[in-house]
C-alpha cells in the first residue's frame, strides 16, 4: 500500500484494490468498509468543514434520504406556486353580485330627497333602489388614480342584501378590470350611523376582513369615502336604516334632534 495518502478522487480498497470515490464507506466493488483514515485531513482538503464533510458522505451513504428531503422541498414549491397561481385566476375574474345600469332609468336626485326629508319638522322615511343609488355614485363619482401607481377606480357601486350594504370599485390595473369589494353589516347606535365590516373581496378571492381594516381597507377605499362626505353626514341624521334585497329604507329624526 502506498505511503502517501490517496488523493479524494483515489480511495482503494484495502480488500480488492478497487479505487472508489472519495465520499465512499463502502467498497463499490466488493462491499467492504474503505479505510477513510486514507483521506486528507480538514486542512489538506482546502478548508472544507468536517460538518460539510459528514453531511456530503451521508448523501452518498444513503442517498434514498436525500432524495426523499428534496422531492419533499419540491412538493412544497409546487403546491405554493399553485396555491399564488389560482389566487392570481380568482383575482382576475368578476365576482359575482356585480349589479349592472338599467337603461332608460330616471335620474334621481338622491342628496336633494334626503335633505327634504330631513328638514321636516316629523320623521320622514325615504326609500331608494339599488339601481337609483348606482345611478348616483355613477354621475358623482368619476374616474379618477388612487395613491397606488398604474390602478385607476373607473367605477363604483352599491348591492343591497338583508341588513348589508355592499361598496365595490371597478379598478383599471394598466388597462384591465380588478374588483374590489367590501360588505358592511349597517346600524344606527347612539344616534349614528355606524357600520362594521364582515366580507371583503379582491376579484372572486374571499378577503378576511380582518385585513379591510385600517389602514388597508382605507387605501383601497379612501377616495370612494372622501367623495361621499356629503352623504355620510346625512346618514348619520338618520333614525332608523333598514337594508333589504335590492333596496335601502331610511328614517330621518325629527327636526329638532
Amino acid at each position: 500500500m502506498a505511503s502517501n495518502p490517496p488523493t479524494p478522487a483515489n480511495l482503494p480498497c484495502s480488500q480488492c484494490g478497487f479505487v472508489n470515490e472519495a465520499e465512499r464507506v463502502y467498497c463499490h466493488n466488493c462491499g467492504s468498509k474503505l479505510d477513510r483514515s486514507l483521506l486528507p485531513t480538514h486542512e489538506e482538503k482546502g478548508g472544507e468543514s468536517q460538518a460539510k464533510a459528514r453531511k456530503r458522505i451521508a448523501k452518498i451513504a444513503n442517498p434514498k434520504a436525500g432524495f426523499l428531503l428534496d422531492e419533499i422541498k419540491t412538493f412544497f414549491k409546487v403546491e405554493l406556486s399553485a396555491v399564488v397561481v389560482a389566487a392570481l385566476i380568482l383575482i382576475a375574474q368578476k365576482p359575482e353580485g356585480v349589479p349592472e345600469l338599467q337603461k332608460g332609468s330616471i335620474q334621481r336626485l338622491i342628496n336633494s330627497d334626503m335633505m327634504e326629508a330631513l328638514q321636516s319638522p316629523k320623521p320622514s322615511l325615504v326609500s331608494f333602489t339599488e339601481d337609483e343609488v348606482n345611478q348616483h355614485l355613477k354621475k358623482n363619482l368619476k374616474t379618477r388614480e388612487t395613491i397606488i401607481p398604474g390602478i385607476e377606480v373607473s367605477r363604483v357601486y352599491a348591492a343591497f342584501t338583508p341588513g348589508v350594504i355592499g361598496m365595490g370599485t371597478e379598478n383599471s390595473v394598466f388597462g384591465y378590470p380588478i374588483y374590489a369589494g367590501i360588505a358592511f353589516q349597517v346600524e344606527i347606535k347612539g344616534g349614528k350611523f355606524t357600520t362594521s365590516i364582515i366580507r371583503g373581496n379582491l376579484g372572486r378571492l374571499a378577503v378576511d376582513p380582518r385585513i379591510l381594516q385600517f389602514p388597508y381597507g382605507e387605501l383601497l377605499f379612501q377616495g370612494t369615502w372622501d367623495a361621499l362626505k356629503r352623504e355620510r353626514a346625512q346618514m348619520d341624521r338618520m333614525e332608523k336604516v333598514e337594508v333589504k334585497k335590492g333596496e335601502i329604507s331610511l328614517v330621518t329624526k325629527s327636526a329638532g334632534r
